[in-house]
């Protein structure tokens, strides 16, 4: 059979390209040929923290846009045609089972990975989302983690002039900065230890950049603030010593969402009174594919182009990986041509 490179998660804090079959295009499936993959801190704690229960060997990678070069049997009925340029979601869904017809795909019992990180993708249909013809590859390679900061802003529902603070401004972090701003947040305050992120913060929109290392986080809010606290508090660092502050910070009636995905063994200290006095909110997020549609609409009006950092080949992933961990750039895609 036909090879193509593809990235795995190879052993304990091991990451390997290797060279695996191309599946074959089966029922209700299509083959994508990948574009661009980028890579996600997600993908990076799988191998270091096993998040989401992953376990060596596997493939990785879910952040991808591509074009499809081949239609399984019964494929076209849902409205693809071979050069269609598509997006991905992470999983497929079945459609069947409890959690989707509870409307929870994403929870899909019977999913399966896209393991994005490749030459090729053979998926179900259910993963695979048509972009625009003339879609930018690059930039819609990140509809899935836009995707996830959409539905961040479906659940804490930012109002028009509520004050905001986002905590790490990293790859998903500025996609994240990018709808706070489009959602109405006033105030609009980027914590971040590294300063070309705050300087991207600042060229976003941001007007307020707070260094953690170098000054006092919550008397800087409450400069910021007139004293109040923010109205919503984004943590996308997922550091454990980011944790606590976000909550701090926090104004009266004011909601923390905890975005980013922590270390699954981390048990954060929580003062239950304080948070009543506050009458306050924790927030968590996840995704959903149900929004995808939107998500692809509102491609056009983010600053990717101050997000995506660096564009690797496909064959350098294992380099990808280590240059992930110095936090210089953004967002760091693959091309998968190469």
């Amino acid at each position: 059979m036909e090879k193509m490179k593809q990235v795995w998660f190879a052993d304990e804090n091991e990451v390997e390209v290797r060279n695996v079959e191309i599946p074959k295009v089966a029922e209700n499936q299509v083959k994508v040929k990948i574009a661009y993959a980028a890579l996600c801190a997600t993908d990076v704690h799988m191998v270091t923290m096993g998040v989401l229960g992953a376990k060596p060997p596997m493939r990785l990678g879910h952040e991808a846009s591509g074009t499809i070069e081949e239609l399984g049997e019964g494929a076209d009925k849902f409205g693809f045609k071979i050069g269609d340029k598509v997006s991905l979601f992470p999983v497929t869904s079945c459609g069947n089972c409890p959690a989707c017809k509870k409307g929870q795909p994403q929870y899909c019992h019977n999913s399966q990975d896209t393991g994005a990180f490749a030459e090729y993708v053979v998926t179900d249909v259910s993963a695979v989302f048509k972009i625009p013809d003339d879609a930018d590859l690059q930039w819609y390679s990140l509809v899935e983690p836009a995707n996830c900061t959409v539905r961040a802003m479906d659940l804490a529902q930012i109002k028009h002039g509520d004050t905001v603070a986002i905590s790490g401004v990293g790859g998903i972090g500025s996609i994240l900065l990018n709808m706070i701003l489009l959602a109405g947040g006033v105030k609009v305050t980027a914590i971040d230890p590294v300063e070309s992120k705050r300087q991207m913060a600042l060229d976003m929109g941001a007007q307020y950049v707070i260094d953690p290392f170098n000054e006092d986080i919550e008397k800087r809010a409450m400069e910021i603030t007139d004293g109040n606290g923010f109205d919503y508090v984004f943590e996308a660092s997922g550091s454990p010593k980011a944790s606590e502050p976000a909550l701090k910070i926090m104004g009266k009636c004011g909601t923390v969402v905890y975005f980013a995905v922590f270390p699954p063994k981390y048990e954060m200290p929580l003062n239950l009174y304080q948070l009543y006095m506050k009458e306050g909110r924790i927030q968590t997020v996840f995704t959903t594919t149900s929004i995808m549609p939107r998500t692809i609409n509102l491609i056009p009006r983010l600053q990717l182009d101050k997000v995506i950092g660096k564009v690797m080949p496909l064959s350098d992933a294992v380099e990808g990986f280590e240059l992930f961990n110095k936090s210089i750039y953004p967002k760091i895609l693959f091309d998968c041509s190469k």
